[in-house]
């Protein structure tokens, strides 16, 4: 530093000014400061700053799997916003492990982050009290634990959206797979927005078209299968609640040689890419996972320097309804 100091024209503590990316720096002094350092070589010690600041220049983004292709997608929105802010993303998998998203909240799984973002499946109300003080923390998804900055996609108002499509086409029996299992505060609310929609159509809730199953692909497909082999009648529509189970229950029903849309519409949730490239390609409702990434990198960002911005410590971000050919 002293060498790059001196080859600008400049002191020692301006040099450390712009390696630091401080704000008061005139261009033409930051301009000279930087060529010094190229033709010097001159690379910052990382490891001496983050013993310096107490910081590492590393954040965790915490997700329950990746076999839901919306945490990937996910995943990449984020590392993008965090390097413009100037940190690194570490990505670690829970599993939906409860004892795991514990260990994340009170610090325990991250000594070597300067802050976590995390999506949150096992965790309850209460939980917020576990939280490590200090250690700053994001929640993305459903989850709201006191004290905790969080972003949140709209699942309610987005169910809400697609009973109103298909209601609007004309669809009398709706189905919704994937009620049950999961207990989760995502599934909860997805239910709640059917629910509404239903009622707000004039349309019956039936228990037989309510059908239990893990958000996955194969699951999906078993689903609808076992509901064709019991023969029972079609529903008119179906809203699956994520899109890995959309995909499984078009499968099915193609080999079964039920026409979508013409038989049975068919709609998903999260608008994977694969949604875009399914045959019929699949109507999906799309949370804007930009915005989603960005809200929480900020507020995380704003946690770790101490530079609150007034920002509102919890948002929800806006969704669209991809209206594509599994339902038109």
């Amino acid at each position: 530093m002293h060498d790059v100091a001196r080859a600008a024209g400049v002191s020692q503590r301006t040099v450390s000014n712009v390696v630091n990316d401080y704000t008061y720096v005139r261009p033409e002094t930051r301009r000279r400061v930087l060529e010094a350092m190229e033709e010097l070589g001159y690379v910052p010690n990382a490891a001496a700053r983050s013993l310096r600041r107490s910081r590492t220049g590393l954040i965790a983004l915490v997700v329950p799997d990746f076999r839901a292709r919306i945490f990937a997608d996910l995943a990449g929105p984020v590392v993008r916003e965090a390097e413009a802010l100037g940190h690194r993303v570490l990505i670690e998998v829970t599993d939906s492990d409860r004892e795991r998203e514990l260990q994340v909240l009170s610090g325990g799984r991250n000594q070597l982050t300067d802050g976590a973002i995390m999506m949150a499946l096992s965790l309850r109300p209460q939980d917020g009290r576990r939280r490590r003080p200090g250690y700053p923390l994001v929640l993305m998804g459903d989850h709201v634990l006191e004290g905790l900055h969080h972003v949140a996609i709209p699942n309610r108002e987005a169910s809400l959206a697609v009973v109103r499509h298909l209601a609007g086409t004309g669809r009398r029996r709706l189905m919704l797979l994937g009620h049950g299992p999961h207990g989760s505060e995502t599934a909860r609310m997805r239910l709640s927005g059917f629910l509404d929609g239903l009622a707000e159509a004039g349309l019956p809730a039936d228990e037989a078209l309510m059908v239990a199953a893990d958000w996955s692909r194969a699951r999906g497909r078993q689903a609808i299968e076992e509901h064709l082999d019991s023969g029972r009648p079609l529903p008119d529509a179906i809203f699956a609640m994520n899109d890995s189970l959309a995909l499984g229950a078009l499968r099915a029903l193609r080999e079964r040689g039920v026409l979508v849309p013409q038989e049975v519409a068919l709609v998903g949730f999260d608008d994977v890419e694969e949604a875009r490239y399914a045959t019929p390609s699949l109507t999906s409702v799309s949370p804007d996972l930009e915005a989603m990434a960005a809200h929480a990198v900020a507020m995380l960002h704003e946690q770790i320097t101490g530079k609150p911005s007034g920002r509102e410590p919890h948002i929800t971000v806006d969704f669209h309804l991809r209206i594509r050919e599994s339902s038109q």
